[in-house]
């Protein structure tokens, strides 16, 4: 029970600030239709271009959303990686210095399970796979590694798909707990 609590008061702050933005640029989206209706835009562009900055409020919120949900996810990981890793460090490296798959195989070997297995896993991979996208490619896809059908190829997210993975990431913890030890 303990590791849940924990866990939901690492989440609720982020679900808290991506509501909190979404709902502040719909404020203003509110402010800039009303200006629209008025007549206050002598151009078009200038109509499209006062939408872009809450606009661009909502996607750097779900950006750094997911970033978190990704840094979280791997502390978690890195955290029940450490079991297995100090039976036998690796010489001068850190666990911290380990690589995502590394201690993704720590887990599997101490745990004798699979992540894959485990229910949400996909979604948890999928997620820092776009969390990647736009930590290395400015949000542009890999064109192997993603089996893209066009050359370039955006990650698309929106706010309903980002408040998903914060749900995402609490069920796969709780089913991963589940698999590993007695009591969440």
């Amino acid at each position: 029970m303990g590791k849940l609590i924990i866990l939901d008061i690492e989440l609720e702050p982020i679900k808290s600030f991506l509501i909190s933005v979404h709902n502040s640029a719909k404020k203003e989206y509110s402010k800039i239709a009303k200006r629209a209706k008025n007549g206050e835009f002598h151009h078009y562009d200038d109509e499209a271009n006062a939408y872009f900055i809450p606009m661009q409020w909502e996607n750097i919120s779900i950006r750094a959303a997911l970033g978190e949900l990704n840094a979280l996810i791997e502390w978690e990981l890195g955290s029940l990686a450490a079991k297995e890793y100090h039976k036998k460090p690796k010489g001068k490296r850190l666990l911290f210095d380990l690589r995502y798959p590394e201690k993704v195989s720590l887990i599997e070997k101490h745990y004798n399970i699979k992540l894959a297995d485990i229910k949400y896993y996909d979604q948890i991979e999928n997620l820092r796979t776009k969390v990647n996208s736009f930590k290395h490619r400015k949000g542009f896809k890999h064109p192997i590694r993603e089996n893209c059908k066009t050359l370039p190829e955006k990650t698309e997210i929106n706010y309903k798909e980002a408040l998903g993975y914060i749900q995402i990431v609490r069920e796969f913890f709780i089913n991963f707990w589940k698999k590993t030890i007695k009591t969440v």
